[in-house]
């Protein structure tokens, strides 16, 4: 009798370990953007040249420099998508569901797109990943696993496109992100590994937090209709852009902020901790804070004066000597 409860209980281990797995952590919902994290990043975008925390190569970094943000102005590339994994950087809210098959297993999860930023796949049931000749759409192709009660994600085939919304730091086709989904309660954490062998001299790695939004209302992916935006960039074959050597915005950061240039231009040494105390010694803080000064969470809430002497500013200084204003920029 003892020895047909061990048989019994080892083959129903094995029926369970040769299955596929079942979700540990339930991920459906709408998740909403937690806007007091990196609100500068999620908000209102980085600086045109403003490269800190990414580990450019110099072919990277070079080519950030020539972008300019009219580009995306042009017809034929204002539907262009951003990758999935993009929404790190992105104020959006996010929508996750499961798909099934017909025995009730999940076979992949769904993450919602947005208008400029394009929606995931992640398949959960073993199957392979593309030849590398393969078809490369916007979304890449993603494959899924839970590790504990973690969603480990893996995806390639991604189109080359922009790391960063705004500011040019691109991204290549041979790019690829390694994400974990965590689920804590309300809160839903993801951590991206992004590696790129043409323009990353070593991994991006960037968390994100979002909450969980019981009222679901998190829109799903809007189709982009394009239009002339600026109708001097039509049929004259003009592709914005700045020539080499010639970024007007290349020292603005070291300027308004005191930053070395080195970290403005995205070394890889300036990304960890250590580096703020090479530079302890010669860095010059500011006298005084006159743009991003006050967090999110007092302009959310309709604050511009949340402490005394202290007035928000939560965009742009307005016009400098050689700068257009922050809302001139795209079109001028």
């Amino acid at each position: 009798m003892a020895a047909i409860r061990v048989v019994a209980a080892m083959w129903l281990l094995l029926v369970l370990t040769s299955s596929p797995a079942f979700a540990q952590i339930d991920l459906t919902g709408s998740w909403t953007v937690r806007m007091h994290e990196d609100w500068i990043e999620r908000c209102c975008g980085r600086d045109v040249v403003d490269y800190t925390g990414l580990p450019l190569t110099d072919e990277g970094r070079a080519l950030a420099l020539l972008y300019q943000p009219t580009i995306y102005a042009m017809r034929e590339r204002q539907c262009l998508l951003f990758s999935p994994y993009s929404l790190q950087f992105w104020p959006h809210s996010i929508q996750m569901w499961s798909e099934l098959d017909s025995d009730g297993r999940i076979v992949a999860w769904r993450m919602s797109g947005v208008v400029e930023r394009d929606g995931l796949t992640v398949w959960m049931d073993g199957r392979p990943h593309p030849s590398p000749n393969a078809y490369y759409p916007f979304s890449g192709f993603t494959t899924g696993k839970w590790e504990g009660d973690t969603l480990t994600t893996y995806t390639t085939h991604l189109k080359t496109s922009y790391t960063r919304r705004g500011n040019g730091s691109p991204a290549s086709d041979q790019a690829t992100v390694t994400a974990h989904l965590t689920r804590h309660d309300d809160l839903l954490t993801v951590t991206t590994i992004q590696e790129d062998p043409v323009y990353l001299t070593e991994p991006l790695v960037v968390t994100r937090v979002w909450q969980l939004d019981t009222r679901g209302n998190t829109a799903r992916q809007a189709s982009c209709n394009a239009v002339t935006e600026i109708p001097r960039l039509e049929d004259t074959g003009e592709v914005p852009h700045y020539d080499r050597g010639d970024n007007p915005e290349v020292d603005y950061m070291t300027k308004e902020y005191h930053l070395p240039m080195e970290a403005v231009m995205g070394y890889a040494e300036t990304t960890y901790p250590e580096y703020r105390r090479k530079i302890k010694a010669t860095y010059l803080p500011l006298a005084a804070c006159d743009r991003y000064c006050c967090g999110w969470l007092p302009i959310s809430g309709g604050s511009v004066f949340p402490a005394p002497g202290l007035a928000c500013v939560a965009a742009g200084k307005g016009s400098l000597a050689g700068r257009p204003a922050d809302t001139d920029r795209r079109t001028k």
